[in-house]
């Protein structure tokens, strides 16, 4: 509980929520398994859980974040710690150019299948970098950008949340 949350305890969260019950991403693990458990109108405050990571908080009407329990996600150590490498992979989000440079086609194209060996480091713009192989070659690249080809994979939910985090919620 970050130290914010001790002002919060007490507070009754049981208005009726005059919002349609609905599930939305969770800010922490990216999962669309995030449920309002409750609202106090007076302060126009919504208390949120997920039911993925456990995480709850309380989103105020200005949209600042009040953790009770659970931590925001460091992306690029719990992949590396929770992916199964190698996999393979599917370029299906980047345009070369935007990688590569402008003019630049690049030797990763939309829609080549890699194999990712590791996560490298953590970039401002591109989010997690990947160490992919394409052939022989090694490259870095967005794993933003990628897709785990097999669905069965436990590493395909972790990428998919990674990627919807990614796009939604940083």
């Amino acid at each position: 509980m970050d130290n914010k949350a001790l002002g919060y305890e007490g507070i009754d969260f049981s208005d009726p929520d005059d919002y349609a019950p609905e599930t939305e991403i969770c800010s922490f693990c990216g999962s669309e398994s995030d449920e309002r458990i409750g609202y106090n109108k007076k302060m126009d405050l919504l208390k949120r859980a997920c039911s993925n990571c456990g995480a709850i908080y309380i989103e105020d009407g200005e949209g600042e974040i009040i953790i009770l329990k659970g931590e925001k996600r460091n992306w690029g150590t719990y992949l590396k710690k929770n992916f199964i490498f190698p996999f393979e992979a599917v370029v299906d989000e980047a345009s070369d150019e935007e990688v590569f440079g402008f003019g630049d086609p690049g030797p990763i194209r939309y829609k080549d299948r890699v194999t990712v060996t590791n996560t490298d480091f953590e970039d401002d713009i591109y989010g997690v970098i990947a160490e992919i192989k394409k052939g022989r070659k090694k490259y870095s690249f967005p794993l933003c950008d990628l897709a785990v080809v097999d669905n069965k994979s436990p590493n395909y939910k972790l990428l998919d949340d990674y990627r919807t985090w990614f796009a939604n919620c940083r």
